[in-house]
Formats: structure tokens, sequence, C-alpha cells
């Protein structure tokens, strides 16, 4: 009878352990504690956490605001430690993408390039150390590292031709 309740005993510590542990398959993230999503919170009202920036940002284009979320890698947290930033952002290739080039240039260390960029995509070309945010798509480059990404439709505050003044700031949290 004694071994008869041992086993479900056993069971029931093991399964919670179980259902606990990661798969080899996951992903890797980086160094970045989990911050547990409080009810109620979504993407755009993520906590101010000591120590970890927000990864959301707003890009001042005239009288318009364009939100964009960055990527958590070492040369997005870069470029988000250098905020406020104002710079231009000049037409490359008949608009297929804004770019500006950082002084100094971003780290790129330790994070893996490559990606096929789509529009609102915001990007580091690697041989140029310039910042490229994509206004129509382009095909897969192995020297382009993703940083971030425009939200929504925001991509069409810098989809006109010529030079943009804009204005890169930490998003104010709730």
């Amino acid at each position: 009878m004694k071994k008869l309740l041992l086993i479900p005993l056993m069971l029931l510590t093991v399964l919670p352990m179980a259902a606990c542990g990661g798969s080899d398959d996951e992903p890797v993230k980086s160094g970045r504690p989990e911050i547990p999503e409080q009810p109620g919170e979504g993407d755009d009202d993520e906590p101010e956490t000591p120590g970890i920036p927000s990864l959301h940002i707003n890009i001042l284009v005239g009288d318009r605001t364009v939100t964009a979320t960055m990527e958590d890698n070492a040369a997005a947290r870069d470029f988000l430690a250098r905020l406020p930033l104002e710079t231009t952002l000049n037409d490359y290739n008949n608009t297929t993408e804004k770019i500006f080039y950082p002084s100094p240039a971003l780290t790129t260390e330790g994070v893996t390039p490559g990606c096929a960029p789509a529009p609102g995509d915001i990007t580091i070309y690697v041989p140029w150390g310039n910042v490229a945010i994509f206004c129509k798509s382009w095909s897969h480059s192995r020297d382009l590292i993703k940083i971030g990404r425009i939200d929504g439709n925001g991509i069409e505050a810098l989809s006109v031709a010529g030079d943009i003044p804009v204005k890169f700031i930490k998003r104010a949290e709730k």
C-alpha cells in the first residue's frame, strides 16, 4: 500500500520540475533579466526598471511622433544610451531607406548580422557604420544588423523624398 501511495507522490514532485525546464531548441536570450508582466500591462506599458532601459522610443518628425520598439541586443542598447539624439536622415537609394552616421559608430560586437529588411526596420549597415531605416523592402544582406522596428504605419512619415530632420527620444513611460 505504501508503494502505491509513493508513486503518485513522486509524480507530483517530478512533473512540476519537468514543466519548468527549458528546451535546448529555444533561442538564447540576452543577459537582460525577464521582468514578469503585471496584470493589465502590455508592450506599450513596459515598466521602467532601474538599470534596464525601456526598448520603446519616439521619433519626432516635424509635428508627428512615430513610435518604435528596439531590439534587445548590444547595438540597440548602445543606440538607446545615446538618446536623446537629433540628426538628419538622408534619403538613400530613391527613398528605399533613410540613413545617418552616428559618431562614434554603434557597437556591433557580439551581435549576429544578417536580415532581409522590411519597411520600418531600423538597421545598422556594418561596413559603413550607418543607421538605416528602411522605407521599402530590400533583399537579405549579411551586412545588416536589425536594431529596431517602427511600430504600426509610422514609416509613412519617413517615406518621402529628401532629407528629414528628426529627433530620437526615449518614450515617456505611463
